[in-house]
């Protein structure tokens, strides 16, 4: 617990505060307090500013703090969580963090919170002066406390200055712009993310929330209960580049405070190599329309995320992008010609491309693949259906073999509900799934929804998800989310297609499930082609 300030103390700072013309934003510098802190100091020993409290306030925003950039070559890491008042730490979390904070020299920032928990005080951030006997903190955190608002990069902000309750089911609600046109790191116990629309030209812009290193400490009432049931022991590990770029992941820990990070697992402590990944899921492939710097990110280079993380299984949403026989683009005559001139409208030779995608240059020997039944699968089917073979003589031949294929499991087992989609791949090394029933538990993950599909047919999304109590991993969105125990990756193609005009959310990121069955995002950057630092 903290000591008390003596008269000399409080005398020093209400001298300093009417020198700096009272303006609690200015003087609170020089104590090593944020602004919030400091009015709540005020509030308690100054006489003149409780009685002419209305006449105080700020011009200005709080400011933020800019972190400097790391010098050519380096980069700069920060552990981000938060901690709850009158609670104890997570001893083997904490104990973990700081073993792989040592390991990596990165610095831990813990932002503080208050809870109304019977007689605490709510919503309130203390000073580290100003702690009370009804208010404190595990000394644990007391050499990483972190309540300011930074920047860590140009375009993050670690918004440690918020105080947002632990029992608020949506933590970034309201802070869409909270940090203009930066992305945000929200304190809370937890772990969310979610895109928020940008123009294309620029990064994608996410909100993500921490996690929380303290233990579960919530009243037994409705809103405390499901609280509890969210409370995640988790942290952010952020990396920053000389170039201003950056990366975010989740350090989620299990119930002994065990998390991994990619390849690494921090248990008891120790820092260890382990082949920790048991799936990946991708973005949505598109492959006809893929990003070629992400494909060889992902699967090509000497630091390709396959051959790095080493999954036991990778999953494809999405893998045909249906470009040569799209339903919505048949009307329009124009697109239809520009295809046959650049050579695209051949939808034999589309599923070729994925094929040998497929089972030739993301195929690894000690990694099984899935493709996931997905909606653009879903065109081949609408065109089979509406294609008349006697005049479409470039795809005649594709037409007749994949409905005579169809027509002969048909006749062998009348009762089978055979796939045009499976019959036109053709994979020799790849499990295809002509359904999303829930049949692919991965880890305690459900895998095999593609996420177009909602409850009853509506339209999907990962709130949706979320909501079914079943922790699930989708796409189809092409953005970015975490809600409760559903995520969705991003996409694998280019950012932007032709028909996503407008502000947009879609991101390069994919999910990784651990053997543990905790999970991260990973959102790779294709202006820079790292997805790591």
């Amino acid at each position: 617990m903290a000591n008390r300030l003596t008269e000399n103390e409080i005398t020093e700072r209400i001298e300093h505060w009417q020198d700096c013309d009272k303006s609690s934003q200015v003087a609170c510098a020089r104590f090593g307090l944020n602004r919030r802190s400091f009015d709540r100091f005020l509030d308690k020993y100054n006489k003149e500013a409780k009685e002419s409290a209305i006449s105080r306030g700020e011009f200005d925003q709080t400011k933020i703090k800019i972190i400097t950039k790391p010098k050519a070559g380096e980069v700069k890491r920060f552990i981000l969580t938060s901690a709850q008042n009158n609670t104890k730490v997570h001893a083997g979390f904490m104990v973990n963090l700081e073993a792989y904070a040592e390991k990596l020299n990165a610095q831990i920032k813990v932002s503080r919170f208050t809870y109304n928990k019977t007689a605490f005080v709510q919503n309130r951030k203390q000073g580290d002066d100003e702690v009370t006997e009804d208010i404190y903190y595990d000394p644990a955190i007391a050499g990483y406390v972190s309540d300011e608002i930074e920047s860590l990069a140009p375009s993050l902000v670690w918004c440690a200055n918020l105080q947002i309750l632990p029992t608020a089911v949506n933590p970034t609600s309201g802070f869409d712009d909270y940090t203009k046109t930066a992305s945000s790191i929200i304190p809370h116990t937890r772990v969310s993310m979610r895109p928020v629309p940008t123009p294309r030209k620029f990064q994608t812009k996410h909100l993500y929330t921490t996690g929380c290193c303290t233990l579960k400490n919530y009243i037994m009432a409705k809103a405390g209960q499901k609280a509890e049931f969210h409370h995640t022991y988790g942290a952010l590990m952020v990396e920053v580049m000389a170039d201003h770029s950056w990366f975010v992941r989740q350090l989620v820990g299990d119930k002994h405070g065990t998390f991994n990070d990619l390849t690494v697992q921090v248990k008891n402590g120790v820092v260890s190599t382990q082949d920790c990944v048991e799936a990946i899921q991708w973005g949505d492939i598109h492959y006809d329309n893929i990003d070629k710097t992400i494909e060889t990110m992902f699967w090509a280079s000497g630091d390709s995320v396959i051959d790095t993380l080493k999954p036991a299984v990778q999953l494809f949403h999405d893998l045909v992008d249906g470009n040569s026989h799209n339903p919505h683009e048949i009307k329009h005559h124009l697109n239809q010609y520009r295809k046959h001139k650049k050579g695209t409208r051949n939808v034999q030779a589309e599923y070729d491309n994925a094929r040998w995608f497929l089972d030739k240059y993301t195929c690894r020997n000690w990694c099984k693949s899935y493709v996931i039944w997905s909606n653009h699968d879903e065109f081949l089917r609408r065109f089979l259906e509406d294609s008349n073979y006697k005049t479409d003589y470039e795809n005649r031949r594709f037409i007749l073999e994949t409905e005579l294929a169809v027509t002969l499991q048909i006749d062998k087992d009348p009762n089978q509900a055979p796939s045009y989609f499976t019959n036109a791949l053709r994979s020799k090394k790849a499990t295809v799934l002509n359904r999303d029933v829930g049949a692919l538990n991965i880890k305690g993950v459900l895998c095999d929804f593609h996420g177009n599909n909602g409850s009853g047919g509506a339209r999907g999304s990962a709130t949706g998800f979320s909501k079914s109590g079943y922790k699930t991993m989708t796409g189809h969105s092409h953005a970015a989310w975490w809600v409760a125990g559903a995520t969705s990756a991003g996409t694998c193609s280019k950012l932007y297609l032709g028909y996503n005009n407008g502000l947009s959310s879609w991101s390069h990121t994919f999910t990784v499930l651990y053997k543990s069955g905790k999970r991260c995002q990973v959102t790779a950057n294709a202006k820079t082609g790292r997805w790591r630092a």
